[in-house]
């Protein structure tokens, strides 16, 4: 079988594409032929060497991928062959693993998903596992609510957007062009803004007659801080799930508190709470599965690439050009 592996960590041009046998089932394990495996920043980040939660060496990134269970292990009585399933690192002892046409995995890791989900969509619900908890327990979002979603057109935007239109929520989404716009309300975005052609803050105030967002959800952080904060309705709260601008600029509290009239609040979020709250985080995957199946769900499929051509699949991702999820499938 081909195996996506890098000895050290470095550029995509890293990543080899490897013949290997057929991995075993274990005791308690499923073996599983991928379908379709999701492309991710934890993955491109794993491969650069600078994830706060590295496999060891030589590693195989991948965070998750569906398939079909092709021989369950000894021991294993609550999976069977043919079953087509979803499997994630965040149900394993370390992340990274499924670039490859075989994946062992303990049963209990992998969730059966009905004949009615889209075994690509299916590929995509990392994004959407982290945008769950992030609306449902670190935003607490309510039914009515607007939410302000920065990188709106990408794989996480999608997510975000996607589960605010299910949880009721109107969406706001900030793009840098009008390409990316279009794709954004195509997402389900009521409003979107193009922050190289608009003011954030004059946008948002028209849309929401001065009042500002309950909500902002931002994976940059850094020098945009202060200015979210400035975007926000009275007892509105700032998500950061993110830090791709660098350390904030400046005194925070004070910004904050110099927004006394609104009393704004910031969380920082990361979906690594969850690694150690084994039931609520399999609950929150069963129910983001139930939604996919429903129909309330539309994971935007970007790009389909062989599980050889992974080195393009990150240089992909890593440009910026990406609307929706990278699927990689043998």
């Amino acid at each position: 079988m081909k195996l996506i592996r890098f000895e050290k960590p470095g550029p995509p041009s890293v990543l080899q594409c490897l013949d290997v046998p057929v991995p075993v089932p274990q005791a308690g394990d499923v073996l599983v032929r991928a379908h379709s495996i999701g492309v991710g920043m934890p993955d491109l980040h794993i491969r650069a060497g600078t994830y706060g939660w590295m496999p060891p060496l030589p590693a195989t990134p991948g965070t998750e991928m569906s398939g079909t269970i092709e021989r369950v292990g000894p021991g294993v009585t609550d999976r069977h062959v043919g079953q087509h399933v979803y499997a994630t690192a965040r149900e394993r002892p370390h992340r990274g693993g499924h670039y490859a046409e075989y994946v062992v995995a303990p049963a209990e890791a992998t969730f059966v998903l009905p004949d009615t989900v889209d075994m690509e969509a299916a590929a995509a619900l990392a994004n959407y596992q982290v945008g769950y908890h992030l609306l449902r327990d670190g935003a607490r979002a309510m039914k009515g609510q607007t939410i302000l979603i920065h990188a709106a057109a990408g794989g996480m935007g999608n997510a975000l957007i996607d589960l605010s239109r299910a949880m009721g929520l109107s969406s706001i989404g900030v793009v840098s062009t009008e390409e990316k716009a279009k794709i954004a309300r195509d997402f389900g975005a009521q409003h979107t803004i193009n922050r190289k052609t608009e003011t954030v803050a004059e946008r948002v105030a028209a849309v929401t007659g001065g009042r500002g967002v309950d909500l902002i959800a931002d994976p940059v952080a850094g020098p945009t801080v202060a200015g979210n904060l400035a975007l926000l309705a009275p007892m509105g709260l700032l998500v950061i799930y993110g830090g791709l601008g660098g350390r904030e600029h400046g005194d925070v509290l004070a910004a904050m508190r110099g927004l006394g009239r609104i009393s704004p609040a910031i969380r920082t979020f990361s979906i690594h709470v969850w690694d150690h709250l084994v039931e609520e985080r399999r609950a929150g995957m069963r129910a983001l599965i139930d939604m996919l199946a429903q129909g309330q769900l539309r994971p935007r499929i970007h790009a389909r690439l062989k599980l050889a051509d992974a080195q393009k699949a990150h240089e992909m991702l890593a440009s910026g050009t990406v609307v929706g999820k990278v699927l990689l499938q043998p």
